[in-house]
């Protein structure tokens, strides 16, 4: 049985709609912003520019709480190479006004579309002292040289890991019962409301990160329902893309989040209509869970024939991932290192005040 779930430590959102703001995959950083921000539907957008350690994470924060304190409503967007750190607020006040706030610097570039009439630059930059940073410039390159570099690890180890996902899922589609599964995903679909929207979101739950693999608990949270499937030798993402299907055929809508190696697989859905989410586990749930056991979809005849290779792919996709992990991490050390030597520049004092007044200015405008 898989433990690849086993591997993500939960995370409760600080709001009830907190997502990472990307994902480090298979196929690089994938950011989430267009998810999220469009700037023609935006009343005004702050867009932060400035190095590691500047103060970008702490200015949206506070944004995010003095907002909530006048009593609009914050989705919290989480860095996903670091999610102690805020790279992205959205902001809707009961007056119907939205304001967004992110950070626009690498890897999620950002410059407004509608400078001046929406978008703001922000630049944190106007408060280092550049005479320090000029003489740490040859560690700063160092450093900026050796994290892209192990993010280039990353990655190559999140390509490996999604061609032995392939390989196991060849193994695995000949060992499911689709027919067997196919109606009960029918079945379950038969349960859930249909709302008639057919829209769908795609957002981020989980993360691999530079302090190890995330996961935000945001679906389970909001949700009153949630189905959970057991899943064995990764063959309950089958049932999820299933059920999604028959579930975009009946117009329902849909929040997707993917699997952070392989963004073309799901991780688990929410289903805005019958407040549910549908997730993936390697044990039972307890009360108030409804349980799939895939068991019930593998032919034990075929599954014999090739466990053996099955489970070596497993184990070969947990050994791409841990690569995965210990080269985030690698770039963790630089990472922090460079927030260190920013800091160390940086005139907090001059900084904390445009962050009031920036947070004031929002707040005032949501009421």
């Amino acid at each position: 049985m898989s433990d690849l779930f086993t591997k993500y430590t939960p995370i409760r959102g600080s709001y009830p709609h907190t997502y990472f703001a990307g994902a480090n995959t298979a196929d690089g950083f994938i950011g989430a912003y267009p998810a999220f921000i469009n700037e023609r539907e935006l009343d005004r957008l702050y867009i932060l520019k400035g190095g590691s350690g500047t103060g970008k994470s702490t200015l949206i924060k506070t944004c995010a709480a003095r907002a909530e304190e006048a009593g609009v409503e914050v989705t919290l967007l989480l860095c996903s190479s670091d999610p102690s750190s805020a790279d992205a607020i959205i902001l809707r006040g009961k007056n119907g006004r939205r304001i967004a706030v992110l950070d626009g610097t690498a890897p999620h570039t950002l410059d407004p579309a509608l400078p001046g009439a929406v978008g703001r630059l922000v630049n944190a930059g106007v408060y280092w002292d550049s005479d320090v940073l000029h003489d740490s410039r040859e560690q700063i390159a160092e450093l900026c040289s050796a994290k892209a570099s192990a993010y280039a690890r990353a990655y190559r180890f999140l390509g490996a890991y999604r061609h032995i996902t392939a390989v196991q899922r060849q193994f695995l589609t000949d060992c499911i019962r689709h027919d067997k599964l196919q109606s009960a995903a029918q079945r379950l679909a038969a349960s859930i409301p249909t709302d008639k929207l057919g829209t769908e979101e795609t957002v981020y739950t989980y993360a691999l990160s530079m302090t190890g693999a995330c996961h935000l608990t945001t679906f389970t949270d909001l949700a009153a329902r949630e189905f959970r499937i057991t899943d064995h030798y990764g063959s309950g993402e089958f049932f999820l893309s299933a059920l999604r299907q028959i579930l975009r055929d009946k117009k329902n809508s849909l929040v997707c989040a993917p699997s952070p190696p392989c963004p073309d697989m799901l991780s688990e859905l929410y289903l805005p209509s019958a407040n549910a989410a549908v997730t993936l586990g390697n044990e039972r749930g307890g009360d108030g869970i409804t349980n799939i056991n895939m068991q019930r979809f593998l032919d034990k005849a075929q599954l014999s024939l090739c466990r053996s290779r099955i489970r070596f792919a497993e184990k070969c996709r947990e050994e791409m991932l841990d690569g995965a992990l210990q080269a985030l991490a690698d770039a963790a050390a630089c990472h922090f290192a460079l927030e260190e030597i920013y800091k160390s520049a940086m005139d907090f004092d001059a900084l904390a005040a445009e962050r009031i007044r920036i947070a004031e200015e929002i707040a005032a405008e949501l009421r």
